[in-house]
């Protein structure tokens, strides 16, 4: 089985700020744009490495708007990148500059580990390691290769059960404990990856929503390794399994005893397998079973602009909404509301056919959706 961690996803509110913190703050390349393979309608984004290889990938399914989860035992609370020990101090300045919430630089397990908070609230961890080799990382104006973020450095689950949860690690993704603390039992794969499974005995359960992990994905070799894993987790009694070919990956989920849910994705075809490396991350692409409403799709998600590109002002209104801006602009806006039951993505297709080169503002309407009363009384 190939070594380590292929991908971690986590769900986010708001694309923007979290394009500029991902691909702005820490660099890394935009590698993938698609709509959801479920639910087309939902934004699903790729960063990672210069070639988006697998063990660098950080996946964020955008949630525009969407209720804020709870962070709990159940789930991974924290996410890792790799960075040469020497450039601790470049990301201290980096984040003092940018006014990032951060805290450390301390020492975990002998590493330097400095400790971000992204858009979301979800913790950030740069840590100090030479272990990491064979990177391709993603280089800036204001980054160099040499301060660059290497690929990830791994995860820390909360679990109630970590002895279970870090048996079921070992036995079916390739680690096996090398350190502990207390409360914390570091398990590292070949490629030296790291999960710290954490004892949150006595915390509250996690909840699903923004500002959370929601999955962490090992690497497989291929699709029949990934069958031979469902088959010993099936005969193993594990529980449910579902198997997917997700276009740039075939992948398997499943939940640990501790209640996290994992991934297994093959580490091909990859992220080039429909564009080339050098315009990588630069097209949205639907997943080929809505093809046939590719148009209307489109329209439905959110917008964003790469860093230094030309963006829109972003106002902080009083009220949920979504504007669209077409490429080409003619100056008009086309005010769009919605009836019971809609949100502020419904309108959008009818007013595109509408007004196509109209800006379109969609409210999400307040009366019942946001606990407004519908009217005063008397």
């Amino acid at each position: 089985m190939t070594s380590g961690i292929h991908h971690i996803t986590l769900i986010t509110r708001k694309v923007q700020p979290n394009v500029d913190f991902y691909a702005g703050f820490l660099g890394l390349r935009l590698v993938k744009r698609t709509g959801g393979y479920e639910d087309a309608t939902q934004l699903h984004l790729f960063y990672g490495d210069a070639v988006g290889s697998p063990g660098s990938l950080v996946s964020f399914l955008v949630w525009e708007d969407g209720a804020p989860g709870r962070v709990g035992h159940g789930q991974p609370s924290e996410i890792a990148f790799a960075i040469e020990p020497t450039s601790i101090g470049f990301w201290l300045t980096r984040a003092l500059q940018q006014q990032i919430p951060m805290s450390g630089p301390t020492q975990e397990f002998g590493e330097p580990v400095l400790r971000l908070k992204d858009p979301d609230g979800v913790i950030v961890k740069l840590v100090g390691t030479n272990d990491i080799e064979g990177s391709t990382p993603w280089t800036s104006r204001d980054i160099s290769a040499q301060d660059a973020i290497r690929r990830l450095r791994g995860a820390t689950i909360l679990t109630e059960k970590p002895q279970e949860t870090a048996a079921f690690i070992e036995r079916h993704f390739g680690f096996e404990e090398t350190a502990a603390t207390d409360s914390i039992r570091r398990m590292t794969s070949a490629s030296k990856d790291i999960i710290d499974v954490r004892d949150a005995s006595g915390f509250w359960t996690s909840a699903p929503g923004t500002g959370t992990i929601d999955h962490i994905a090992f690497r497989a070799t291929d699709e029949a390794a990934v069958k031979a894993v469902r088959n010993t987790l099936e005969n193993e009694g594990a529980g449910d399994t579902a198997a997917h070919d997700r276009k740039y990956f075939y992948s398997l989920y499943v939940r640990e005893p501790g209640g996290s849910l994992f991934e297994l994705a093959t580490d091909a075809p990859g992220v080039l397998v429909d564009e080339p490396e050098d315009t990588l991350g630069t097209e949205l692409f639907i997943p080929a079973h809505f093809q046939s409403d590719k148009s209307d799709v489109r329209v439905t998600l959110p917008q964003f602009a790469m860093p230094g590109e030309p963006r829109m002002t972003a106002r902080d209104l009083p009220f949920t909404h979504r504007l669209k801006q077409p490429e080409n602009p003619d100056g008009t806006t086309l005010i769009l509301l919605h009836g019971t039951g809609g949100n502020e993505t419904s309108l959008l297709q009818l007013g595109t056919q509408i007004a196509p080169d109209a800006t379109l503002l969609s409210l999400r309407g307040r009366s019942l959706d946001e606990g407004f009363p519908a009217s005063s009384g008397a």
